[in-house]
């Protein structure tokens, strides 16, 4: 055990999982740099560092396991500090942040069916759905770097809708990797669980956000 923990311990030391490990000062200097145009300098190099540490790594041939666990747990605690230290400076209700991690919130409450069912959650993190929602959270995110408000919040709702969408495909996904009956793996299931998540949605932002989505509509009319 301990001479495992110590091999895993050395790969720190590779180039792309020191790459990876860069965005954590480079997001401590946003924090001392929010008024200064040295902050796109930081963000494009975060975003430069989560782009080339895979390619680093095969390119060289030194992907490990430690690289494949740390680059997204790396990715989503950046997006959290981030976001934890630009959303402030907007002034906006503190419910729209339910928008932008409803998609991260509802993939790690998958996490105990790991040891219940043997579940494989590393499918779910690679479906498309869940790749528009990353997308929407990146633009979101240079939207509050800007400072934005109007397109942040434009962006924030987006994101609700489009996490709405990934969950239920990732509902689905989850149903017919654990169940064999036959309504789950034909259009009932897509449309009970499209039910279930936009009731959800409904429930949330009528809860959280409705003054927030009348505006919303107001705007749009």
């Amino acid at each position: 055990m301990s001479i495992e923990w110590r091999e895993r311990a050395g790969e720190v030391w590779t180039v792309p999982n020191l790459i990876s490990l860069s965005r954590l000062p480079l997001v401590a200097g946003i924090l001392f740099t929010l008024d200064s145009p040295l902050r796109y300098v930081l963000f494009a190099l975060i975003i430069l560092s989560d782009g080339i540490d895979g390619w680093v790594a095969r390119k060289l041939d030194q992907t490990t396991e430690l690289g494949a666990l740390l680059d997204p747990a790396l990715d989503k605690l950046t997006a959290l500090v981030l976001v934890a230290i630009l959303f402030p400076r907007l002034d906006l209700p503190l419910p729209y942040l339910v928008l932008f991690f409803a998609r991260d919130i509802f993939v790690v409450s998958l996490a105990p069916l790991v040891p219940l069912y043997g579940f494989d959650t590393s499918k779910v993190q690679a479906r498309l759905p869940g790749k528009v929602v990353t997308n929407l959270q990146f633009l979101a995110m240079v939207a509050m770097l800007v400072p934005a408000v109007a397109a942040t919040e434009a962006l924030l709702w987006a994101l609700g809708l489009a996490s709405a969408v990934a969950i239920v495909d990732y509902v689905v996904f989850v149903a017919r990797e654990l169940s064999d009956r036959d309504w789950v793996h034909d259009r009932r299931g897509t449309a009970a669980a499209a039910v279930a998540v936009s009731g959800a949605f409904a429930l949330v932002v009528r809860l959280l956000l409705y003054d927030e989505f009348r505006d919303a509509l107001a705007t749009l009319g």
